[in-house]
């Protein structure tokens, strides 16, 4: 058992093995590539000034904060609740296979096709011509406010 104190800068021109435990009191400073071969364990905040690159599952057990933007060039799959913040932007098709809730206006661009029952709790205003491919039942008072044609047999039940 012996053991060494340099006090000065010290320079090893070739490999250097340890045998044991070793305890750095000061910066790590290496200047070409690093391997390890196992688990690297650091306690307190750590600084990546370029690409990490991970081959194999990332665990992260505590919030993930990403300043800029974030791209996943697979699927991306969250199994709790999600919370965006501001828009959310779809190139491709998006499949909900639940219920949707919309808080606020909602704008379609195109055409909507609803396959089951649709509910509308207020008042339904279209902006163009309609057309009904089945039996339109109207259960309260009607007011028609222009021309009413019918092209086929009629039946009023009432005066």
């Amino acid at each position: 058992k012996s053991s060494a104190t340099v006090d000065g800068a010290t320079w090893v021109k070739d490999a250097l093995t340890v045998g044991g435990a070793t305890s750095l009191r000061s910066t790590l400073d290496v200047v070409g590539a690093t391997s390890l071969s196992s688990t690297l364990e650091v306690t307190g905040a750590s600084s990546l000034k370029s690409t990490l690159a991970v081959d194999g599952l990332t665990s992260l057990l505590s919030d993930l904060s990403v300043h800029e933007h974030a791209r996943v060039a697979k699927t991306l799959a969250v199994g709790g609740a999600t919370s965006l913040a501001s828009v959310l932007s779809v190139d491709g098709a998006a499949s909900l296979k639940n219920v949707l809730s919309v808080d606020g206006a909602t704008s379609l661009q195109s055409s909507a096709t609803v396959d089951g029952a649709t509910w509308v709790k207020d008042a339904l205003t279209v902006g163009g011509a309609s057309s009904l491919r089945s039996t339109l039942d109207v259960v309260g008072a009607t007011s028609l406010s222009s021309t009413l044609e019918v092209t086929g047999a009629s039946s009023l039940k009432s005066t």
